[in-house]
């Protein structure tokens, strides 16, 4: 049985955001940081702190973070 991982915040922001559809300016725009804040997030730049991860996920994509990690580590799951 392989053990799951908590993907990265970095991982989860991108995720969350493509699965929304969201550009990274749009998504920027709407938590209120700026665009270049957030590509850094997505690139590994910088790590997010987890209110941001949790912030832009519930708050700007509606989505739940408990469940993006789990769709993240069942599509890690599947490519493997």
């Amino acid at each position: 049985m392989q053990q799951k991982r908590i993907p990265m915040g970095a991982d989860i922001l991108r995720f969350a955001r493509l699965l929304r559809g969201y550009t990274q300016a749009e998504s920027a725009a709407h938590y209120g940081v700026e665009e270049r804040t957030l590509r850094r997030w997505e690139n590994k730049e910088y790590s997010p702190r987890w209110n941001d991860v949790v912030g832009l996920v519930e708050d700007v994509y509606s989505l739940d973070i408990l469940e993006v990690i789990g769709k993240i580590n069942d599509d890690d799951t599947t490519n493997h």
